[in-house]
């Protein structure tokens, strides 16, 4: 994540680490049983037995504990994802899609608090912007992958790929929408109509070559 996310003091001692890692896992926890509205800098600082002014050291207010919770968050994703494609063997199209959708599921199923924010529009511009550059290089990740694999041309654009992983962030949107964990119905329909934009995409880049 670039620097542009940070609290008001960046920790230095391990105590102070250990205050900030406490507030943000406060704040989740506070997001995921009551939802955004009840996770108040009183109420984050109270269940994280700090005080008040204690916390303000850290972050100048509830905002800026939703920016870093989600920089947290989507640094974590990032590297689960890195990882775990570097596993993969994909098969076709489909099965890359299908991966991808997946692994997205079941992080957010395991962080309820990310989607609250994210989908529930609780953060900031920088935010916004941190995950539109992530999902550029998501996109680019996954057209080296698919190229690579030979199931992808090379004439295929990565405009194509950053529609493909936008799309599937609405997909997203709509199955955790009011939801803790997906709906089923909206994934697998998400799943069918990402896949037939990118087979279709694909077909015509081969078509053309």
């Amino acid at each position: 994540m670039t620097d542009t996310i940070r609290q008001r003091r960046e920790p230095v001692q391990v105590r102070s680490r250990e205050t900030v890692a406490r507030i943000l896992q406060t704040t989740a926890e506070l997001i995921e049983t009551d939802g955004a509205d009840a996770a108040s800098t009183r109420a984050i600082a109270d269940r994280a037995g700090v005080s008040v002014p204690s916390l303000y050291r850290f972050f100048a207010d509830r905002d800026e504990i939703f920016d870093r919770l989600m920089s947290t968050q989507l640094a974590e994703l990032d590297r689960h994802s890195e990882e775990t494609e570097a596993t993969w063997e994909v098969a076709s199209i489909r099965d890359f899609v299908s991966r991808e959708l997946d692994l997205h599921v079941a992080y957010y199923e395991q962080h309820p608090s990310f989607v609250r924010l994210w989908f529930g529009g609780r953060i900031s511009p920088t935010v916004i912007a941190e995950v539109r550059r992530r999902n550029r290089t998501l996109a680019r990740r996954a057209r080296s992958t698919l190229v690579a694999a030979g199931l992808v041309e090379e004439s295929v654009s990565e405009t194509a790929f950053v529609l493909l992983v936008e799309l599937g962030d609405r997909v997203l949107d709509l199955a955790f929408r009011d939801r803790r964990r997906a709906d089923r119905t909206m994934i697998e329909q998400g799943r069918d109509a990402l896949c037939a934009y990118f087979e279709g995409i694909a077909v015509s880049a081969s078509a053309r070559s």
